[in-house]
């Protein structure tokens, strides 16, 4: 259409025409026009191209400007003109079909109906063979018409369908496409996206290459002329192939129940004896070459399984879930199937794009009649009573899970409704990521109804007696609302369970992973519900070409690509076995590293479980909760304290840089210095806030308790609750750099990129100073806490965000209340925690080796039954139509039995399965089986033997294969960490623990000590002493209770006698031989790893030791729980760690060990840091113990017996000999040693 210039048509021009001449001819010309545009609405019917995005006025083609005022301009100017008609305004674009529109829809249907017997004989003529040539007329380089001749009996459509060729109209249609090119495209759209445009547009361009350019009757270049032909074709050349595979479909329905009839007359004849097909699949044997792995026992408590099928299309999408005979398992230990559900708003539809006549019953998209009666049914639900129920976590645990999704509010508007009539799906695969159904959300929230629809529509689909365990990001919120308000039947809600997804498993409170996260539920095995999400990865190419193509259109796309998809993840089943089991995260290797964990904590599995089962029971009804009042005054008290945590931190900026710059003046440093001090005030004000507001009261159980202790535990249990929220804000900005809308390497756009990285930047400081400051609060918890209180101390969580995210204790709550017995084991034991979730996962390793080796079962089954069925209709006459296209249908089948054997199900077995098929259809049609004789070869052996040499000369040539990875640059977000050091190196180091003793070890003597006198000092004479500085180690001094430790006998040692004990030591050495090759670590330098210290603290307090340039670290441990020490000695240049515990007790080392070697890792690398040279490799190394017997039956020696064995080290030992006889007199001879000391 020509451009209208604004100022040309608004001119008026008015004519001389006194005789009406120009009146009579400006109607005969309206009347030619009228004509033409009936004639070209009669071709626009057998033309229109079935875009209904497009639909538009016939007006706005016509061009009344200049072409009407060239034959005017020549008339006869004498007579005035009379004024003309006023021009008709310029009509809206129209976005819905007109009548000429359905009409042209209906043609098309009635055609496809016709053109199936045509397309059949097409393809039997034609597959399998070369395409057919075209003989050709005339060589030009230009386009010619050539007329084609048909009978009037036989419609043109058909005659081109017989001829390989699809009209592009279903009545008289100028353009007729090749269906081999609709069949590559065909293909290309499963494999890329819908691509007509790009298609048309490479014809086009091709052939003007070539020579050939397309004109219109006025010979000007036409600038589109393949697009909308093309997409006529493409969108009815789908619907022939829907309805050819409908009669696919059909015959084997048919062959399916002569099947069926079949078997149960065997049934019933042979007195319940099943027949050969069942036979063939239910007793076939692995093979003897391939020894299939353990799997777990059968749960034999329950109701018996019921003999069923799924409907066809759930076992022909995925037969590993739906294609079993058996259903009814308990959901306690799993269920039947295991789906997922999640929805997307980025699948948007435009209004402004309109619609179109319907043309495609969608499959896998469920009717929007059938969600909103669902919906209609939910409104109407919630205004009636809630039902009494027990739920399963308390009520506000599941209104905080709401709060924290978006998912859980309906009423939150994700799409702006004006712009969008379809905002979204929303989408249920199955745990192989095989997309089951679709519901298309028009609605601005993610409301309820779209996944109650889904859910209803599969179990419809499943036998009566069939259990579903449906995995939704909102699993918990779901299970609330169908029990409390009677959305679904009764009998549907006890055959259903929901969990939550694994990846967005920290958004929900902890007590609400108890119960609802798949890793901790007992028969979930490895589903971790996240299939959906690798679904909206798949599929993100459709988002920009669907959002503006026609309503209807944009339904059958997805529906069409969602089979496509479908079918790959089918034929790719065996695979997904394989990876499952062998994979680097598979079940066999991690039942391996859960095992070694297991017996690594030295705990009973007995005992695990008992303690896994209270810890539930626990933390699911007992929960302490502070008053509101008191919770906002202490979230605002934090809130100071973070705000006065940040003008610390700016003044000491200030401060570094006026220093750097030379502007440290003397009005300078008055005004930081005021800063300072007001800055102190404020924090004195907030402590004195604080105090005022008597949180001890709030908690009479807590009386007794120190006042600073439960002033401190407060504070760290709302600002654990304070972490757990921004953390979880990181995470969900994590996620939103990763995902996009095309999978993790599918980075976002510049702007949204630019704004979550700045928005992840802004926050990560304020998120790392909560951490540490709530580490402080753990170790002075630690500090400050009494056994007798019977109050667990919190565990510190890590500075490192990405083992933040994978902590578990991340989600649980500070204890704030006494425990009535002991503190139990799984609150306080290290070993017992990581022995429950090492536990854990070897369960769910163990469930998904059995459910693997059920699913193995059902394809073995299905392709047996779909075998049958193909091998059934191929001998029926009546099918002799469909022939070419069964026989390939069974090629296809045939050729799923490499891709899905597996160590599970066995080459073997699949084959006797294929065999028995066919055995099966001939026994329903009588036809007995012919016996072939394979005739044995005759052999004549010569005389001479071949050489030995020549036996093995044929040798297979082995390939090296190279998996080509994508290099990807990603963001590293560990730049941002304040004076971290957290490098790889120190994430993963680790030691394995040998249970033997050490090869070549050196033993210390008892007669190596030297004389020692009994102590004979009393109390009151006791001064302290002080051991002078040398070198880089300070002075060292000793107060009168730690020495009157010494004294008793039956005193334990503390943290200051261990250490100032072996400090003594050292300089006794070192004023002997000069020098000492042994670094004295102190007992607090584990801790500050454990609490996750500053790079400068440890720094400071272990720079002293000069631990870099020493073979051996010497670590005195305190285990808390236990009030016991044990030691670590550590030979860095060996790999090596010894151990020694008096009580020779395993259970403690394997926690021990690992924070070991995270503090030799960042010892190392911070020593790098301050220019000293250090092994940066911590993997490989070895933990042997030194003490395999007990040496110690009393309660209080151990701290001495870890002092003799710093003093062996030093003496240049590895292990000292002493018993518990002669361990008095260690003690008695460092009592001398310190009181030889001078006094300070």
């Amino acid at each position: 259409m020509r451009k209208r210039y604004r100022k040309k048509m608004e001119d008026k021009v008015y004519y001389k025409d006194h005789t009406g001449r120009y009146a009579g001819l400006h109607e005969r010309l309206k009347e030619l026009r009228r004509a033409a545009e009936s004639r070209e609405m009669d071709e626009e019917v057998g033309h229109n191209s079935g875009e209904d995005w497009a639909y538009e006025d016939d007006e706005e083609d016509l061009d009344y400007g200049a072409e009407a005022a060239a034959p005017e301009a020549a008339l006869d100017t004498q007579t005035p003109p009379h004024p003309p008609s006023p021009e008709p305004a310029k009509t809206k674009r129209r976005i819905l079909p007109n009548t000429a529109d359905f009409i042209e829809y209906g043609c098309w249907k009635d055609n496809i109906e016709d053109m199936v017997d045509c397309y059949l004989s097409y393809t039997n003529r034609t597959l399998g063979k070369p395409v057919e040539r075209a003989e050709v007329i005339e060589r030009q380089a230009y386009f010619r018409k050539v007329p084609v001749q048909y009978c009037s009996c036989q419609p043109l459509h058909k005659i081109l369908v017989l001829h390989g060729l699809f009209p592009s109209a279903p009545q008289l249609p100028k353009v007729a496409v090749s269906l081999e090119l609709l069949g590559l495209y065909r293909a290309m759209f499963e494999r890329s996206c819908d691509a007509v445009n790009a298609l048309a547009n490479t014809l086009h361009s091709f052939y003007t290459r070539r020579g050939f350019h397309v004109l219109d009757e006025k010979g000007q270049r036409i600038l589109d002329p393949f697009r909308r032909s093309l997409t006529s074709a493409i969108q009815w050349h789908d619907s022939l192939q829907v309805e050819v595979q409908d009669r696919i479909d059909a015959a084997l329905v048919s062959c399916n129940t002569l099947l069926k009839d079949s078997r149960e007359t065997r049934l019933c004849s042979q007195d319940n004896t099943p027949i050969a097909l069942d036979a063939s699949i239910a007793s076939g044997e692995t093979s003897a070459s391939e020894t299939a792995p353990p799997t777990a026992p059968e749960p034999v408590n329950g109701p018996p399984l019921v003999r069923a099928e799924a409907h066809r299309q759930l076992q022909k999408l995925c037969p590993a879930c739906f294609g079993g005979s058996r259903w009814g398992r308990n959901l306690d230990e799993g269920g039947d199937v295991h789906m997922a559900l999640d929805g997307n708003f980025h699948h948007r539809h435009q209004a402004a794009s309109g619609d179109g006549p319907h043309f495609h019953d969608a499959v896998q998209i469920i009717p929007k009649d059938q969600v909103d009666a669902v919906g209609n049914r939910i409104e109407a639900a919630r205004k009636r009573p809630p039902r009494v129920y027990r739920q399963k976590v308390p009520e506000e645990i599941i209104q905080e899970c709401q709060d924290s999704h978006t998912a859980a509010d309906g009423r939150k508007a994700k799409t702006d409704m004006g712009h969008f009539d379809d905002t979204g799906l929303m989408a249920m695969v199955c745990r192989h990521d095989v997309p089951l159904f679709v519901a298309n959300i028009d609605t601005p929230g993610e409301q309820q109804k779209y996944g109650v629809a889904l859910m209803e529509h599969v179990l419809t689909l499943l036998p009566p007696q069939a259990t579903c365990v449906f995995i939704i990001d909102v699993g918990c919120v779901f299970d609330v609302s169908l029990n409390k308000y009677e959305i679904i039947t009764d009998d549907a809600l006890k055959r259903i369970k929901f969990c939550t997804s694994a990846m967005h498993a920290y958004a929900h409170q902890w007590s609400c992973q108890l119960k609802y996260n798949p890793r901790l539920q007992k028969g979930m095995g490895l589903s971790d519900g996240e299939g959906v999400e690798r679904l909206w990865s798949r599929i993100r190419r459709l988002i920009g070409i669907t959002r503006t193509m026609g309503r209807r259109r944009r339904l059958w796309i997805i529906d069409r690509f969602l089979a496509s998809v479908a079918q790959d993840h089918r034929e790719e089943l065996g695979q997904w076995i394989r990876r499952k089991l062998d994979g680097e995260r598979g079940i066999i290797k991690e039942t391996v590293r859960a095992e070694k964990v297991v017996k690594a904590c030295a705990v009973e599995e007995a005992v695990l479980r008992k303690e896994w089962d209270e810890q539930v029971a626990t933390q699911t009804s007992i929960r302490a909760h502070a008053p509101a009042r008191l919770k906002k005054e202490v979230d605002a008290v934090l809130s100071l304290q973070t705000e006065i945590g940040a003008l610390t931190k700016t003044i000491e900026d200030t401060r570094t840089s006026l220093s750097n710059i030379g502007a440290s003046t003397k009005g300078v440093k008055v005004s930081l210095s005021a800063l300072t001090e007001c800055q102190a005030g404020l924090q004195t004000q907030v402590e004195r806030l604080y105090a005022s507001l008597n949180v001890q009261d709030a908690f009479p159980e807590l009386a007794g308790v120190n006042v600073e202790f439960v002033r401190t535990l407060l504070l760290a249990r709302d600002m654990k609750i304070n972490i757990r929220k921004r953390a979880i804000g990181s995470f969900m900005e994590w996620e939103r750099l990763d995902q996009a809308a095309g999978g993790k390497h599918q980075s976002l756009g510049t702007k949204i990129h630019q704004k979550t990285r700045n928005a992840i930047t802004k926050r990560t400081p304020a998120l790392l100073r909560s951490i540490r400051t709530y580490n402080q609060y753990c170790a002075k918890l630690a500090d400050l806490h009494k056994p007798i209180w019977l109050i667990p101390i919190p565990e510190p969580l890590p500075t490192n965000l990405a083992l933040l995210r994978d902590n578990s204790s991340l989600m649980e709550d500070v204890w704030i209340s006494r425990t009535h017995e002991e503190v139990p084991r799984w609150l306080n034991d290290t070993n017992v925690r990581d022995g429950v979730r090492a536990l854990m996962k070897r369960d769910r390793c163990l469930e998904e080796r059995r459910r693997l080796g059920m699913e193995g079962d059902n394809m073995c089954a299905q392709l047996g039954r779909e075998l049958a069925e193909v091998e059934l209709a191929i001998q029926l006459p009546r099918y002799t139509h469909l022939h070419p296209l069964l026989c390939e249908h069974r090629v296809q089948l045939r050729l799923l039995q490499p891709l899905w054997t597996t160590v599970l199900q066995s080459d073997t077995r699949i084959k006797s399965t294929v065999a028995n098929a066919a055995e099966v259809a001939n026994q329903i049609l009588g036809i007995r089986p012919c016996i072939a004789l394979n005739w044995v070869p005759t052999v004549i052996a010569g005389n001479t033997e071949a050489p030995d040499d020549n036996i093995h000369s044929m040798e297979t040539p082995q390939r090296a294969t190279e998996d080509s990875e994508e290099i990807i640059l990603e963001d590293d977000l560990d730049d941002e960490l304040e004076g971290m050091a957290d490098s790889d190196a120190v994430d993963d180091a680790g030691a394995e623990v040998i249970w033997t003793l050490p090869p070549h070890y050196l033993l210390k003597q008892p007669s190596d000590l030297p004389e020692c006198s009994p102590n004979t000092i009393k109390l009151a004479d006791i001064r302290p002493r002080v051991l002078a500085a040398s070198g880089m180690r300070s002075r060292v001094s000793y107060n009168p209770q730690d020495i009157a430790r010494f004294i008793s006998p039956t005193a334990r040692l503390n943290d200051e006698c261990i250490n100032g004990a072996a400090l003594l030591l050292q300089s006794h050495f070192v004023q002997e031989f000069g020098h000492s090759d042994v670094a004295i670590l102190t007992t607090h330098d584990l801790v500050r790893i454990r609490y996750d210290a500053s790079d400068e603290d440890i720094w400071r307090n272990t720079k002293r030791s000069e631990y870099w340039s020493k073979s051996v670290w010497v670590l005195p441990i305190h285990r808390r729980a236990a009030q016991h020490w044990v030691l670590c000695v550590i030979y860095p240049s060996r790999k090596q760690l010894h151990l020694m515990d008096s009580f020779s007790d395993r259970r403690g080392w394997f926690a021990d060990v690992k924070d070991v070697m995270r503090l030799v890792a960042r010892m190392s690398t911070i020593a790098q840091i301050n220019g000293h040279a250090m092994p940066t490799f911590h993997n490989s190394w070895n933990a042997y113990p030194l003490m395999v017997k007990s040496v110690q039956s009393n309660g209080y020696d151990c701290g001495v017996w870890t002092l003799a064995g710093i003093w062996a080290v030093l003496g240049g030992f590895e292990v000292t000999s002493h018993t518990e006889a002669t361990i008095g007199c260690v003690r008695s001879c460092l009592l001398t040693a310190i009181l030889s000391l001078p006094e300070q």
